[in-house]
């Protein structure tokens, strides 16, 4: 297996790969499980470290909203877009299953499912760079946020967060 800067290759890198999309890949001086955590650790602005939040429909499917750092997702604007009040942050369980990643290491590629439809926030594609999750607590991905369509097929951008 590919290494990359001393760690194994992961889902979501094989997956910027097979898209030719350019990446690096930033390890962790520990273990980091938030936004902030990543942002301290990388010395880098807090919005260019994406969350990528996983919600649950009240049938029971799954959608990616992908937030920046300093943002808080809205679950107001959620239900709107997906047309579905029950909607609501899936529980860690269910974002396992669905994902194969842990809360607080999902990245915004690289799924266990392929039907997980995908909605980035405008503020997202703003950044000048952007730091998605490896897939694991332990590194961190730097890309352009001009690359994130390339990797989430039909996404849809518009305005998913609060404020």
């Amino acid at each position: 297996m590919a290494k990359e800067k001393g760690i194994s290759k992961t889902p979501p890198m094989r997956a910027l790969d097979a898209a030719g999309v350019p990446y690096q890949v930033h390890v962790h001086a520990r273990k980091q499980y938030t936004a902030e955590g990543v942002a301290e650790d990388l010395k880098v602005p807090l919005a260019w470290v994406v969350k990528a939040m996983i919600v649950q429909r009240s049938d029971g499917r799954f959608a990616l909203f992908v937030v920046p750092g300093d943002q808080r997702l809205s679950m107001k604007k959620v239900a709107a877009v997906l047309n579905d009040k029950g909607v609501s942050l899936a529980p860690e369980r269910e974002v396992l299953r669905a994902t194969g990643y842990q809360v607080g290491s999902v990245s915004v590629t690289g799924f266990r499912r392929d039907d997980i439809p995908g909605f980035i926030d405008q503020r997202v594609m703003k950044a000048e760079r952007i730091i998605i999750s490896a897939g694991r607590p332990d590194a961190g991905i730097e890309m352009s946020p001009a690359d994130l369509p390339k990797i989430i097929p039909n996404a849809q951008i518009g305005d998913y967060c609060e404020g």
